[in-house]
């Protein structure tokens, strides 16, 4: 009887978790406010480290908080803030933003299942990977490794990437002489 009730909690507590970051995802395309999207965005990144807890994977659910929910956030918060003019009136699209929110919504859903339904055997595939794969020390080798399996390139070229974003939004940001 415990482990129903276990089984039972868990599968509310992940359905309870993923309508809260589907709340908020849809929040952070609704929201008028560009800061307040960002905070719904924080909102979605925090749920997706929930879910990782739940899976038993405590380093990714801290690199989800660390990385997304501290430092991507933060830059597009700063990029914001450089690049928008907040007493002026706001950029106006001609098709609503529900609208092309829902059309992408749909596309990405339809993908989603169309791939699902195509993998009938999704369900009942055995892993292949050795035991030690996903463990910490030797997600820390490939993390740190220069090699074909290693991450230093791809990390040092999105770190590069976003060094170049910020400059870029303090350069659209400044004032130039002539104006106040």
């Amino acid at each position: 009887m415990t482990l129903l009730s276990d089984a039972l909690f868990s599968d509310v507590m992940f359905y309870l978790v993923a309508a809260v970051m589907i709340g908020t995802a849809i929040a952070t395309i609704m929201a008028k406010n560009l800061l307040q999207s960002a905070v719904f965005l924080i909102f979605s990144f925090v749920g997706t480290a929930i879910l990782y807890l739940m899976l038993h994977a405590e380093f990714m659910a801290m690199a989800q908080i660390m990385v997304y929910a501290g430092g991507v956030i933060i830059f597009v918060i700063f990029t914001i803030l450089l690049t928008s003019h907040l007493g002026e009136s706001a950029l106006h699209i001609k098709l609503p933003r529900t609208f092309i929110a829902l059309m992408i919504s749909l596309a990405f859903l339809w993908v989603m299942v169309r791939f699902v339904v195509l993998t009938p055997d999704l369900n009942v595939a055995t892993p292949t990977a050795t035991s030690g794969y996903a463990s910490l020390s030797s997600f820390a080798l490939r993390l740190l490794s220069t090699g074909p399996e290693g991450f230093v390139i791809p990390f040092e070229i999105i770190s590069l990437l976003l060094l170049v974003t910020l400059v870029c939004a303090i350069t659209i940001a400044r004032k130039f002489k002539g104006e106040e």
